[in-house]
């Protein structure tokens, strides 16, 4: 984009000294061509080395017509010194590693701008004014229109910001040191639905989320004293009054080293946020799908073995430090082998669902019940001791014969081992206690419950 154009009243008199305006003219609108995406920001590290070149020439030049001027020898001085810091300046900025960032190339342009306006309105103006000229009459009063013609070029320049900010697709907004919006632009005053042109900084917060007022006013004044960019996600309520969500990056504004505002662009993110969040409830949901299916039993839905034996171990735990008893029935299908060669293995799993929901019937709300293998079920009962024990072992012992398969004509019968916790026992020998009175119960004649007392504890 041009943001400068070359007018014969920008010129000094000076030949030498106007073509190289008309040259700085050229590199700082290539510059801002850059800016405005129309050229790669890899090009302008050559743009600044053929600025160096310049400025050694201009500057040159300049500096022989000093001896003809007219001017002190303090105001030589500090041309002098200007040109040192120019090129100062654009030997900083050609060495930095990140010449290739957005940022930095828009912080490039507005020093470009700045010494465009300050080098030809100020120190030239004086330098060709104290030159010896033919019509020192015709140049001063061209002074006047110098000065008109390039703040033009700069009102110019804001309205064509202005034009090109409201029809981007981005929301964009600036403000001065105070934080006061001097502009929005249209797709602010549409998100929201206010007039155009709307730039209320008192009012600004009353769209902002309630969870994310404190935190956005505190990201503002952060740049604002670290004068580093930085960005923010944030809701807004839209003109329907729902909530959406905002990307916005924020970049302070300098005038040299003097902070001047803030300018901000926003992204509305609504639509990647809800993909975002609904992706992560799936992923939530799957990885809860997974740990069920790692604790449980694919055909019965009951613990598995892994996850029945850390129950096991925290329900002990807890026995022990509350005082309370503890049972455990083993419980296994009679005669289960001939019913998968029988009827088939079909067949033989719907017995062992059939007795998973006879389990399920007779347990209580506080009891763990696991399948750990084959035909061999668990049922885990905390504050229960034998008596209440054997009440829910004879409940299932009477309910199983009562139930029908479809692929199976036999009546399933159980065998079931009791024992009680006893001082002194791991897991593993609790449940090998329980395994033992199943053990007694199968050679006692199947379909019947037997006892394991605690003074059995040690023995195998």
């Amino acid at each position: 984009m041009t943001l400068f154009y070359w007018n014969p009243q920008l010129e000094t008199g000076n030949a030498l000294v106007d073509a190289q305006h008309k040259h700085l003219f050229e590199l700082t609108n290539r510059l801002a061509d850059i800016v405005g995406g129309n050229g790669r920001l890899p090009e302008v590290a050559p743009l600044v080395d053929e600025l160096m070149t310049y400025a050694a020439e201009h500057f040159c030049a300049e500096e022989r017509l000093f001896c003809k001027a007219r001017l002190s020898t303090e105001a030589t001085d500090r041309h002098i010194c200007a040109h040192r810091r120019f090129v100062t300046r654009v030997s900083e900025i050609a060495a930095r590693d990140d010449l290739g960032q957005a940022e930095v190339v828009s912080e490039f342009l507005e020093f470009l701008v700045n010494w465009l306006v300050s080098h030809i309105m100020q120190m030239d103006r004086r330098l060709v004014r104290a030159l010896p000229l033919q019509r020192p009459s015709d140049l001063a009063e061209s002074f006047p229109s110098v000065e008109r013609v390039l703040v033009s070029a700069l009102i110019e320049t804001d309205r064509r910001f202005r034009l090109i900010a409201e029809q981007a697709p981005v929301l964009i907004w600036f403000s001065g040191p105070s934080g006061v919006r001097d502009f929005v632009n249209k797709g602010w005053s549409t998100l929201l639905g206010v007039p155009e042109g709307w730039a209320d900084a008192l009012a600004w917060a009353e769209f902002i989320h309630p969870e994310d007022q404190a935190r956005y006013s505190a990201c503002l004044a952060h740049l604002s004293a670290s004068r580093e960019p930085g960005e923010i996600e944030y809701r807004v309520r839209d003109s329907g009054g729902a909530w959406c969500w905002l990307l916005e990056r924020i970049i302070p504004r300098l005038d040299g080293d003097r902070f001047i505002g803030l300018i901000a662009a926003a992204t509305d993110i609504t639509v990647m946020k809800r993909l975002t969040e609904n992706l992560e409830r799936e992923v939530a949901d799957r990885t809860e799908q997974l740990e069920i299916l790692a604790r449980t039993d694919p055909l019965t839905g009951l613990l598995n073995r892994r996850a029945f034996e850390e129950r096991l171990q925290s329900e002990i735990a807890l026995a022990r430090s509350g005082g309370r008893p503890l049972a455990m029935l083993y419980v296994d299908a009679d005669r289960f082998k001939r019913i998968n060669d029988d009827y088939g293995h079909g067949a033989g799993d719907a017995v062992l669902a059939g007795i998973a929901a006879t389990l399920r019937t007779a347990a209580r709300p506080v009891d763990h019940l696991a399948r750990i293998g084959g035909e061999e079920f668990v049922l885990l009962m905390p504050g229960a001791d034998e008596t209440t024990a054997r009440k829910s072992a004879l409940e299932i012992l009477t309910a199983m014969p009562r139930v029908r398969f479809r692929t199976c004509p036999e009546s399933i019968t159980l065998s079931i081992g009791l024992t009680c916790l006893a001082p002194g026992d791991t897991g593993d020998r609790f449940m090998q206690r329980a395994d033992q009175a199943l053990l007694r119960a199968k050679r006692g004649g199947r379909n019947r419950i037997a006892v394991l007392p605690r003074a059995k504890a040690h023995k195998t």
